[in-house]
């Protein structure tokens, strides 16, 4: 149960934050990187370093290898 409710936590911190980019910078790269667990945590870090300024809009080209 405990785990249960952590998870909603996460995820509403995760759609909170996606909001708080998307209502800054609107969403300028393929939205399919938010389902990819590999890639989630970066795209996540990279929407909290622009929201503090470190950074600019996130693209496309932010995931090309």
């Amino acid at each position: 149960m405990e785990n249960e409710m952590q998870d909603e936590d996460d995820e509403s911190g995760v759609i909170m934050l996606i909001q708080h980019y998307a209502k800054n910078f609107g969403i300028g790269f393929n939205s399919g990187v938010m389902d990819d667990p590999e890639l989630k945590p970066k795209l996540m870090q990279m929407m909290a370093d622009a929201l503090a300024g470190k950074r600019g809009a996130i693209t496309d080209a932010d995931f090309d290898a």
